[in-house]
């Protein structure tokens, strides 16, 4: 073994033990860079989703989904409440007909359920805003019962 090779071997070593060096600080580098664009990333979630809602909310599409649900909803509960008075009607004309009395208490729950759908809409973050000034702001449950 000369004096050369150990040299050469040292400067190898040297070499090696530096590029193993500056692998661990840049990986290094990266996980800290990494979690610092997490924490950001997680710090600024709260706004970021409450502007992404609010441009969800503003945009066309939703602005004309909602109206139209409001008028359809609204529609369906007027020509509910008509279907009810004609179902209420027959049942009392023949009170033993399970029938016309299931009918009845069908339509009933078919309303309160629209009923529903409507108050929903009309407190829902997206669709609030959007009902038209001549709909009522809500919906009275009891209007779809009879007795």
């Amino acid at each position: 073994m000369t004096f050369l090779d150990r040299e050469e071997r040292r400067e190898a070593r040297s070499a090696g033990w530096y590029i193993l060096r500056w692998f661990i600080a840049i990986l290094i580098a990266g996980l800290v860079i990494g979690a610092g664009l997490w924490w950001l990333n997680v710090a600024t979630s709260g706004v970021r989703g409450q502007g992404e809602g609010v441009a969800q909310r503003n945009s066309a599409e939703n602005w004309l989904d909602a109206q139209a649900r409001f008028e359809e909803n609204h529609a369906e509960y007027e020509s509910t409440l008509v279907r009810i008075d004609v179902a209420y009607s027959a049942h009392i004309a023949s009170p033993e007909d399970k029938t016309l009395e299931q009918t009845y208490l069908g339509t009933v729950g078919y309303c309160t359920s629209l009923v529903a759908d409507y108050n929903a809409d009309a407190r829902n973050f997206l669709r609030e805003d959007f009902r038209a000034s001549d709909l009522p702001a809500s919906l009275d449950p009891s209007t779809c019962t009879k007795e």
